[in-house]
């Protein structure tokens, strides 16, 4: 599969199997991934891949919290506000998840297990969580960020289903207590990766691209 074809097929999944991947393959593809392009050659994402019983106490403990409705807390400060075209596109994406699934506006219970499926890892029987050296400031997330989309573009190629997930870094403290995560660190983001249901409706919707004359500015 060529990288266009990847860019193609991508999308988020959020249902997945619940059949675990080899250790083989998910190593084969985190190899491949760190081949990742990063400022100085400094590499800076770190990889903690959680599986298993562990993926289970620590989705529990996300959900409790959740529930709860403890206050976010993340490393790097999430949006205050989205405006303009930024505004649109959020409406529409979660306009589309909530007719796939048929949750209609106003329907408090059924918004907030969707919500809460961010923190079941929507049945991934696997996560890679993505953390970044403070000392190394934006400049060390953006390298990271390319790491996750090198994964993700990769994962596709093998016919595996991701979704990269910011919302699972909301209680980083919980996350902390499951996993030995270096204190000098901040946690971006988990990736939730596995086979995909792709029978369930919340996998039949694609969202839109802007038209690259919308976004872009040639100069000769």
């Amino acid at each position: 599969m060529h990288v266009t074809q990847a860019l193609e097929k991508r999308f988020s999944c959020r249902k997945f199997k619940s059949n675990p991947l080899d250790e083989i393959v998910i190593k084969n593809l985190l190899t491949h991934a760190q081949k990742t392009a990063s400022w100085c050659n400094t590499q800076p994402w770190a990889l903690d891949v959680v599986s298993g019983l562990t993926l289970d106490t620590l989705s529990r403990s996300l959900v409790e919290s959740a529930r709860r409705g403890d206050i976010p807390n993340p490393d790097l400060d999430f949006p205050k506000q989205y405006v303009g075209v930024f505004k649109d596109r959020r409406k529409v994406c979660g306009l589309q998840l909530y007719e796939s699934v048929g949750i209609r506006k106003g329907d408090v219970e059924k918004t907030q297990d969707q919500l809460l499926d961010n923190f079941k890892f929507f049945g991934a029987p696997h996560v890679v969580f993505i953390s970044t050296p403070i000392d190394l400031g934006l400049y060390g997330a953006l390298d990271c960020g390319l790491f996750i989309s090198s994964f993700m573009l990769l994962a596709q190629e093998l016919g595996i289903n991701t979704i990269a997930q910011a919302a699972v870094a909301s209680y980083p403290d919980i996350v902390r207590q499951h996993l030995n995560l270096d204190p000098g660190r901040n946690l971006l983001c988990g990736i939730s990766f596995g086979y995909g249901d792709e029978s369930h409706p919340v996998n039949s919707y694609r969202t839109a691209r802007e038209k690259i004359e919308n976004v872009t500015n040639f100069y000769v």
